[in-house]
């Protein structure tokens, strides 16, 4: 059974392999940035192995237990992704004694489990400070691998039902899309905490002999001291470390049996409604249909919420930044060239519109069946954004413009983020037709499969950034300008109206006719058979 699971678990990759070429490259350029975060791992405990033995031991122990609590709490987003979740083998005569160790092998041998494997073994570079810490961290391996998947099946398992409705989902989706997105401004928090208190150094030692303690890294606690010369602390740590394994193997298999005879099954969102007024203010032709179905899709689609957030945030996570730095002048004001923040969501705004279609991804069959000609689907999806992009818009760069003090730099400030904006809308709308993107099916797990647009979004972002920066350069540069001669802002914002309208034209123009050609390939390339 274990076999047989393994080699299921590789055939699927295999097979999505065969049938989506990009995510081959999608694979190779995940790898290259875990390789990258192996490497500096591997950099700090060699130097912390050289310079402060005592210090890295610690440092382990704090850096298995958040590998362990990464694999927890990854849980809750990913098992949604699941390929061999209970419910598939429900109809099949099979109990969970026979499945759970096929399970926990195969989630073992996944990409994550690989790489978490190999940063164990990376890790026995600080472990070798002594003999037996040493040692014992070689036989403890298996022990933490399987206190990651055990433990990740059984908060999953837990969670199984309070996940299955739609709702629950979409919350927990946008809650870690946010702490994702803020994570740089909370270690940047956290470190000046840490560097608040009177003798930092003191409390690594406290966060690790407590972490050594609990299930999370008692694991790890085994060696730490065994490298301190605490046999006796050793061996209750390692009756800790082993209790828990136990403990979550019980666990995981009560919960797997239930799921076998009692299969989870997903909820939706409730009762669509008619559009009302949103219906009678879009024209009624193929555009306004496409522009109204893309306001409902932001409002309804946790995928699309999370991009309008992110509008929001971006500039606001800048912002924050600069004032934690101490850039600000004592108070809330900010230098002039905060009012050129709102205009990094240009960025974003081409991504969105360039994945527009995969997040259609099979209904875009309808388009096809109905002939709607390739120009009204990327008006369309213009329109609809537009009409939420250009009120978030305006309000940043009022808001930028207040921060900074100079309410006289709201026009160069629409004109910045305007320009490069509609540019970038042009541009994603443009690259859209024939770099489509993937993106997780509707009701899968946002950070599944093709949850970033793939490797097409990063080739087609090299296409918009330069695209935006030469054609919105005019009403960019006008923006820096008027920081010293504010009138030039007026000329910005006609800039960013002229060439931003001109681009729009342009890029659906231009998209329109390579979509009437590539329906049949387009909708080949964003299936959820792909």
């Amino acid at each position: 059974m274990v076999a047989l699971l393994v080699g299921l678990r590789w055939r699927q990759l295999g097979h999505q392999f065969g049938r989506n070429p990009w995510l081959i490259v999608s694979v190779i350029v995940s790898a290259m940035v875990a390789l990258g975060l192996l490497a500096a791992l591997a950099a700090g405990l060699v130097a912390l192995r050289i310079a402060a033995p005592d210090a890295a031991v610690r440092t382990l122990v704090v850096v298995g237990s958040a590998i362990v609590l990464v694999w927890w709490i990854g849980s809750i987003v990913v098992s949604a992704d699941d390929t061999l979740a209970p419910e598939r083998f429900a109809l099949l005569p099979v109990t969970a004694r026979s499945l759970l160790p096929g399970l926990v092998v195969a989630g073992i041998t996944t990409i994550g489990g690989i790489g978490t494997t190999l940063a164990l073994l990376l890790m026995l570079v600080g472990w070798s400070v002594s003999p037996l810490a040493l040692i014992s961290a070689v036989v403890l391996i298996p022990v933490a691998l399987a206190t990651c998947v055990l433990g990740a099946r059984v908060v999953s398992g837990l969670l199984a039902g309070w996940l299955a409705g739609r709702r629950m989902r979409d919350l927990v989706v946008t809650v870690a899309v946010l702490v994702v997105a803020c994570s740089g401004l909370l270690i940047n928090v956290m470190i000046r905490a840490f560097a608040q208190l009177s003798d930092p150094s003191a409390l690594l030692p406290v966060i690790a002999d407590a972490a050594g303690w609990t299930p999370l890294g008692a694991v790890f606690g085994v060696s730490a001291a065994l490298a301190a010369g605490d046999l006796a602390g050793a061996g209750l740590r390692l009756l800790v470390a082993l209790a828990c394994v136990v403990a979550l193997w019980f666990a995981a298999r009560g919960l797997l049996a239930a799921r076998l005879v009692a299969p989870v099954q997903s909820r939706g969102g409730g009762r669509v409604r008619s559009g009302g007024l949103l219906d009678r203010i879009l024209p009624a032709s193929a555009v306004g249909a496409i522009a109204a179905r893309t306001m409902r899709y932001a409002r309804r689609d946790p995928r699309q919420v999370i991009n309008t957030v992110m509008m929001l945030l971006l500039p606001a996570l800048l912002i924050g930044m600069a004032l934690m730095n101490g850039r600000g002048t004592g108070s809330f004001a900010l230098s002039d060239g905060t009012i050129l923040v709102p205009a990094i969501n240009a960025l974003l705004i081409g991504t969105v519109l360039q994945l527009g279609i995969a997040y259609d991804n099979d209904a875009i069959a309808l388009h096809i069946h109905t002939g709607v000609p390739g120009r009204a689907d990327r008006a369309g999806r213009v329109l609809g954004f537009g009409i939420i992009a250009v009120p978030i818009t305006v309000v940043l760069c009022v808001a930028a413009s207040m921060l900074a003090g100079r309410m006289d730099l709201v026009p160069a400030s629409l004109g910045a983020a305007l320009g490069l904006g509609a540019v970038s809308a042009a541009g994603g709308v443009w690259t859209g037709a024939f770099l489509p993107g993937r993106a997780p099916a509707p009701e899968a797990n946002p950070f599944g499969r093709g949850s970033s647009g793939g490797v097409q979004s990063m080739l087609a972002m090299l296409i918009i950034a330069p695209l935006s920066l030469i054609i919105g350069g005019p009403a960019f540069g006008l923006a820096i300008a008027a920081i010293w001669t504010p009138w030039l802002g007026w000329l910005s914002l006609a800039c960013a109206l002229l060439f931003g309208g001109l681009a729009i034209w342009a890029g659906t123009t231009l998209g329109g006719r390579i979509l009437d050609r590539r329906w049949p390939e387009v909708l080949a390339e964003v299936s959820s058979e792909g």
